[in-house]
C-alpha cells in the first residue's frame, strides 16, 4: 500500500484541540492531543477534547504520540488520550515536564512511557522516521517536524513563526528545513492562525521597548498578566525588574509552576534576589515590585481577577497601580475582558492594554512567514492546518496567489476527513462527523455530547415533566395528566393552554389500541411527541419533554 493517510481530530477549523493522526500501511502516528475551550460553557463544561473513540478502529494501527510543544491546546487532552491508547509519548524536556504535572493530576505518571528528544534528534517508529526540527514560538523547547514515510517526507510546522531574534532559545531551524526542501517535501501541513495577517509576525524581542518605558515611567506597582506559558515575555519582566531595581512575586498556580519548571531547565534566567514571595512583596514600596499573575483572558478563578474584584488573600488592586495585560485576545473572551478591565479601572489603576503598546506579539505565522516556510520546505502539497476556516481558505489563497501553487495542490480538510496522498495525487476519500468530547474540570470527568446538547435544550426551552396514571387492568387513565412547567415561554396557569393539553394527551391515550399499550418505550415516546407538536403548535417553543407513566 505505497500511500498515506492525514487524519485529523481537531485542530481544523477551529482553534484548540489540536490532534492529528499519520497513517501509513498498518502503522499509525497521532501528533498532539490538545484541548479547546468550547462556546458551552455555560451549560457547566469547562473544556472541550477531540472524540478519540474515532480512533477505536485504528487501535491496532496506532505507534506513538509525538508533541510538538506544551501548549494546553496541543497537550491539555493528553491524559485522557492515554487513558485509551497507552503510548509512547515523544517531546522536548519542557513540554514533558508540562505534561508530568498533567499526568499526576489523573494518577498516570507511572504508567506513560516519556521519550525525551532534543532538536535534530531522529527516531524511527516502525515505517516512520522522525526529526525534531527547533521551532520559535511564543514557548519555549517547540518543534516542527519532519515526518519521512516510504511515500514520502510530511512536514508538520505545529505552532511557529520565523524569529530571527527570540528573547530565550535559536531562531528557527531553517538550515534543516531546507534540508528536506532540497531532498523533495511531499506534504506540507501548515499553521494556519495568523494567515489573514500581512508580513512578518513581529519578534519577542518587539515588545522590549513599551516594557522599558512603562518600567521608567510606572510610579506604583506594575502587575503585568499574561500567557503563563509565555516564558518569553516573563524573560523579559524578569530582566527590566532587575535593571530597574524592582523585585518580582509571581502569583497564579500556572504561573508559578512553569517559571519552576523553566528555572529548572536553564530555560529562564532569574536575575539574583529578583524573584520574591507574596509574602515578602508585603515589605516593599510600591515603586519596588512587580506582580507577574494569571488573568490575561477575565478567567474568574485567576490571580488577576481576584484582585481587581477585593477577593484574593487580602492582595487588592488601589489606585495608582499599572496594570499591563500582556496577552491577545483569546475569541470567546471578549466579555470577560471587558468585565475584567471595568473592575480595574473602578480601582482607580492604569491600564495599558494590546490596543495601546505594542506589549505583546503573537507566536504564530503571519504571510512573509508562511511564505518562508513554504518556499524553504517546497512542498508538492500545502494543507492548512490550526485554525478557522476563514484562515484556511486564506492560507490556501494566499500561497496560490504569491508563491504559484494550483487549486489541486492546496488542500482544504476538515475535522474526521481522511486525507490520501500516493503517488497519483491527494484526496479526501472519507468524511467522518465527529463531535467534540466535553470536560468538567472539578471532576475530570467527561460529558458526553448529547448531555450537553440536552442542556442547551434546557437552557433555552425549559422542561416539561408529564405524568400519565393508567388503571393496570383496563388501561384507562385514572386520573387527568400532570403537567409541571420549568422555565417554558408562553404558557401559565391561567391562560388554558395546560387545560388543552391534558385534553390532547388524554384524547391520545382513549384512542390507543390496548396492545399498543404493552410497549412501554413506543408509548412514552408516543406520549412525548404528542404534546411536543401540542406545545410547539401553540407557542413555537421546544422544551424537553419528560414523560412518566405511572401503573396502579
Amino acid at each position: 500500500m505505497n500511500k498515506i493517510e492525514i487524519i485529523p481530530l481537531g485542530g481544523i477549523g477551529e482553534f484548540g484541540m489540536n490532534c492529528m493522526g499519520i497513517r501509513f500501511d498498518d502503522e499509525m502516528i497521532v501528533i498532539d492531543a490538545g484541548m479547546g475551550f468550547p462556546e458551552e460553557t455555560p451549560y457547566g463544561v469547562d473544556i472541550s477534547i477531540p472524540n478519540f473513540d474515532f480512533l477505536d478502529e485504528y487501535k491496532g494501527n496506532l505507534t506513538a504520540l509525538i508533541l510538538t510543544h506544551g501548549h494546553e491546546d496541543h497537550i491539555g487532552a493528553l491524559p485522557y488520550f492515554l487513558k485509551k491508547f497507552n503510548l509512547p509519548v515523544y517531546g522536548s524536556r519542557f513540554t514533558l515536564a508540562l505534561a508530568d504535572k498533567k499526568l499526576d493530576e489523573h494518577e498516570m505518571l507511572n504508567d506513560v512511557l516519556l521519550h525525551r528528544v532534543k532538536p535534530n534528534d531522529i527516531v524511527e517508529i516502525g515505517n516512520f522516521k522522525i526529526e525534531f526540527i527547533h521551532a520559535s514560538h511564543s514557548l519555549v523547547d517547540c518543534f516542527s517536524l519532519a515526518v519521512k514515510t516510504p511515500v514520502g517526507t510530511v512536514i508538520h510546522t505545529g505552532d511557529y513563526k520565523i524569529d530571527d531574534t527570540p528573547i530565550i532559545g535559536k531562531p528557527y531551524d531553517l538550515k534543516t528545513l531546507a534540508k528536506y526542501g532540497e531532498e523533495g517535501v511531499l506534504a506540507l501541513l501548515g499553521d494556519s492562525t495568523n494567515a489573514t495577517v500581512e508580513g512578518r509576525t513581529p519578534s519577542e524581542n518587539a515588545v522590549v521597548p513599551a516594557f522599558e518605558e512603562i518600567f521608567e515611567t510606572a510610579e506604583g506597582r506594575i502587575i503585568v498578566s499574561t500567557f503563563s506559558s509565555s516564558i518569553h515575555r516573563l524573560q523579559i519582566i524578569f530582566d527590566l525588574a532587575h535593571a530597574f531595581e524592582r523585585k518580582v512575586a509571581v502569583i497564579g498556580r500556572s504561573m508559578q509552576k512553569n517559571v519552576e519548571i523553566a528555572s529548572e531547565f536553564g530555560l529562564l534566567d532569574i536575575p539574583e534576589d529578583t524573584l520574591i514571595s507574596l509574602g515578602e512583596s508585603r515589605s516593599y514600596d510600591d515603586d519596588e515590585i512587580v506582580y507577574l499573575v494569571t488573568g490575561s483572558q477575565g478567567e474568574n478563578r485567576a490571580a488577576l481577577w481576584n484582585m481587581a474584584t477585593t477577593t484574593f488573600k487580602g492582595l487588592e488592586i488601589e489606585k495608582g497601580d499599572t496594570v499591563v495585560l500582556s496577552a491577545r485576545i483569546i475569541p470567546g473572551n471578549e466579555k470577560n475582558i471587558s468585565r475584567l478591565i471595568g473592575h480595574l479601572y473602578k480601582r482607580g489603576a492604569n491600564i495599558i492594554e494590546e490596543k495601546r503598546r505594542l506589549i505583546h506579539v503573537s507566536g504564530h505565522a503571519s504571510q512573509e512567514d508562511i511564505k518562508i516556510m513554504t518556499e524553504t520546505a517546497k512542498p508538492k502539497y500545502v494543507v492548512p492546518i490550526h485554525g478557522e476556516y476563514r484562515m484556511l481558505f486564506r492560507h490556501k489563497e494566499y500561497v496560490k496567489n504569491h508563491l504559484g501553487y494550483e487549486d489541486k495542490d492546496v488542500i482544504l480538510i476538515e475535522n474526521g476527513d481522511v486525507l490520501e496522498i500516493d503517488d497519483f495525487g491527494a484526496r479526501v476519500i472519507a468524511k467522518n462527523d465527529l463531535h467534540k468530547l466535553f470536560i468538567d474540570e472539578e471532576s475530570l470527568g467527561e460529558i458526553e455530547y448529547e448531555t450537553v446538547r440536552e442542556r442547551k435544550k434546557l437552557a433555552y426551552g425549559g422542561a416539561i415533566s408529564l405524568v400519565v396514571t393508567l388503571d393496570k387492568n383496563t388501561k384507562t387513565l385514572v386520573e387527568s395528566p400532570q403537567i409541571t412547567l420549568q422555565g417554558v415561554a408562553g404558557i401559565d396557569w391561567t391562560n388554558g393552554i395546560l387545560d388543552e393539553a391534558r385534553q390532547a394527551i388524554s384524547d391520545s391515550i382513549n384512542s390507543m389500541k390496548k396492545e399498543e399499550f404493552n410497549d412501554k418505550a413506543w408509548f412514552k415516546e408516543n406520549l412525548r411527541i404528542q404534546l411536543k407538536r401540542f406545545i410547539q403548535k401553540v407557542t413555537g417553543t421546544k422544551p424537553v419533554i419528560i414523560p412518566t407513566i405511572v401503573e396502579i
